[in-house]
């Protein structure tokens, strides 16, 4: 009897033990991702993301191994995937048309997949340590973010963006900068409350250039929002006008829809103010129109007046359907007021498995296989040129909320308007189609130009050069947004010298690690020498 009341209270604190580890091991985790995730479910929170890393921070410290210091990171990363892309999962459930079970295991896959540069991250932390002015973490995960591919790329600078005068600087070094900062600060805020050996000395040097940092960056906000609204001042202006047309997706693409679909936005046209330039979305023409085509049909045009133009998206295509050699493309057409055209765009960055299966080139050498279509990717940045010099830099989809695109737009080809053509509806009425907004809302500051967003059912908004959301009409409603906008010129720093912030941060960390590494090498092998002895 008493070796088996042994046994039971031997167990019984295992298994305490085993629930205090794993209590010890989700809070901090949880407490993260909340704090990660937050800004991103509503911008307001954005003061949360200044704490967001200290929980994962001491969580990594804890562990011993590497491999432990992966996992840790990995499950925080995929919690703040689950709670700020939650969205995902009613994507596929209504719109995939996958069954309740199956859809939330693939918002499941998706947010550990997506956390895999949070995990990396941990580890590097964990090997590396805070380093000189704690600048270790920050260096690494910057890098990270830098370089690691994303299918929706996001930033923690995105968490800000509420925070105007903070993130200014983006004109300069792009949005690294505002990560840079964030996570030095998460650093240094745990360093004063777990990690103070160092002594007094160490951290008033930290305190004292980190300070610095954050309040030239403030200073600096400050100065540029005042000087880019002089600029804004003295710019010259037209008159837009983006349509909203609410068209659900049951209904896209649905011949027995399309002429309807059509009308909504005609009628919508028809009744809108004067402007010098019209937009609709993408795909809001649901008949396939020949590339080469000169002019289009008046039948699907509005009547427009005298001098102005109008921009819509639609699937054009080359060499007959389904034939050899036939190429089929996501375009944005610009025409004049007698439907003449006068330029097309294909979008360059397509969306994997929505406009084209990843490694089609092999997959279609399948014996058996059967032949596999998409769309074809364009070849490269082509504005939309208006009479007057207006040169606009057409954004299909989510190719605004990669800064690298609108940058070459500007820098390559002289863009001084950006639109975005988008339809979101997929999203259904939740808290993505504003994420989408706020991602995109950085290329305005980056390039100092007007962002204008046209989206099928929200959120079509306007965004001014000093990153202010100025305007947007609700989602998942039909509507006319019409608006006066500057045509900005010049070059900021960021669009002629690119991601030099990035590239010099990436190559800092990368001999970070490595003569981590090797320290810790030279350190096993010391000890086992000490060992052997």
């Amino acid at each position: 009897m008493r070796n088996e009341s042994s046994k039971t209270a031997l167990t019984a604190a295992r298994n305490a033990n085993r629930a205090r580890a794993l209590w010890l091991l989700l809070s901090p985790a949880a407490l993260s991702a909340a704090l990660l995730a937050a800004p991103f479910l509503n911008p307001v929170f954005f003061p949360a993301a200044w704490a967001a890393l200290v929980p994962l921070f001491w969580l990594v410290r804890q562990t011993g191994r590497l491999r432990d210091a992966f996992l840790v990171a990995w499950l925080m990363g995929a919690l703040a995937h689950l709670l700020g892309f939650y969205w995902i999962e009613h994507t596929a459930r209504v719109f995939g048309g996958f069954p309740h079970g199956l859809s939330e295991i693939i918002l499941l896959g998706f947010s550990f997949l997506a956390a895999l540069p949070i995990a990396f991250f941990g580890l590097f932390f964990r090997l590396c340590g805070l380093g000189p002015l704690r600048l270790y973490p920050a260096l690494l995960w910057v890098a990270i973010e830098f370089l690691w591919p994303q299918i929706f790329p996001w930033y923690l600078a995105n968490t800000q963006s509420q925070f105007l005068g903070f993130i200014q600087s983006a004109d300069v070094v792009g949005l690294y900068a505002v990560s840079f900062l964030l996570v030095w600060f998460n650093t240094v805020a745990y360093a004063v409350l777990f990690h103070r050996e160092r002594g007094l000395r160490a951290f008033m040097a930290t305190a004292a250039f980190l300070s610095l940092a954050l309040s030239g960056n403030l200073f600096y906000g400050g100065w540029r929002f005042k000087g880019v609204a002089a600029e804004m001042g003295a710019a010259r202006t037209i008159d837009i006008v983006a349509i909203q047309g609410n068209v659900g997706i049951e209904l896209k693409w649905n011949a027995a829809y399309a002429e309807r679909n059509l009308k909504t936005y005609l009628d919508l046209t028809r009744k809108a103010p004067r402007a010098d330039l019209y937009l609709w979305p993408e795909s809001t023409v649901e008949t396939w129109v020949p590339d080469d085509a000169e002019r289009l049909p008046a039948e699907i045009l509005p009547p427009l007046p005298a001098g102005s133009s109008l921009i819509f998206g639609t699937i054009s295509f080359t060499g007959r359907p389904n034939s050899p050699g036939a190429k089929v493309f996501n375009t944005t057409f610009l025409i004049d007021a007698d439907g003449r055209v006068r330029g097309r765009y294909h979008k360059q960055v397509l969306l994997a498995f929505g406009e084209y299966i990843p490694f089609e080139p092999i997959l279609s050498k399948i014996p058996g296989m059967p032949p596999i279509g998409g769309i074809a990717r364009g070849a490269g940045s082509v504005t939309l040129d208006l009479t007057g010099g207006v040169q606009v830099a057409p954004l299909i989809c989510y190719e605004d909320i990669m800064p690298e695109l609108a940058r070459r737009f500007v820098n390559e080809r002289g863009a001084n308007l950006l639109v975005n053509f988008t339809n979101d509806a997929w999203f259904g009425n939740t808290i993505a189609p504003w994420q989408h907004a706020r991602l995109s809302q950085w290329r305005a500051i980056e390039t100092r130009r007007n962002l204008v967003r046209v989206t099928n059912t929200g959120a079509t908004t306007i965004v001014s050069p000093k990153g202010e959301m100025l305007d947007a009409l609700p989602v998942f409603s039909s509507g006319v947004l019409a608006a006066k906008v500057e045509i900005m010129e010049g070059e900021t720093l960021y669009v002629k010298y690119g991601d030099w912030f990035g590239w010099s941060v990436s190559g800092l960390a990368l001999a970070v690690v490595l003569l981590s590494w090797r320290r810790r090498k030279q350190t096993e092998t010391s000890d086992q020498d000490g060992f052997k002895s």
